[in-house]
């Protein structure tokens, strides 16, 4: 992913020095910093993880509990519309729930 020099600026002030590391979250590229690693992207981005995590969620930890006859029943976007009600850092930030707006642009994750 590239920065802007703003970007940049204000990415090493909010988390310190960091690097990009191979491996993504959800479609979002993760940074490495000495506190931790981030995931990172532009809003659409981030909206696009979101609805990829509230899928899995539903196929991983609903579906499997509900009984096989109510399952056609499910709303699942419902269900994901009253989800995105906690914002998108409840579903991208595992470690504390928070998104991180960076330069208007970007939005930051952290993730552990």
């Amino acid at each position: 992913m590239e920065f802007t020099f703003t970007q940049a600026k204000e990415l090493i002030r909010e988390i310190g020095r960091f690097e990009e590391l191979s491996n993504e979250h959800y479609g979002l590229t993760m940074l490495k910093a000495d506190n931790g690693e981030y995931a990172i992207g532009t809003d659409s981005e981030c909206d696009d993880a979101q609805d990829e995590n509230l899928e899995s969620y539903i196929d991983e930890c609903i579906l499997p509990d509900l009984n096989e006859n109510y399952q056609n029943y499910f709303d699942r976007e419902s269900w994901k519309r009253d989800a995105r009600y906690y914002g998108r850092g409840h579903c991208l930030s595992s470690y504390d729930g928070n998104e991180i707006e960076i330069d208007g642009d970007l939005y930051l994750y952290r993730t552990n």
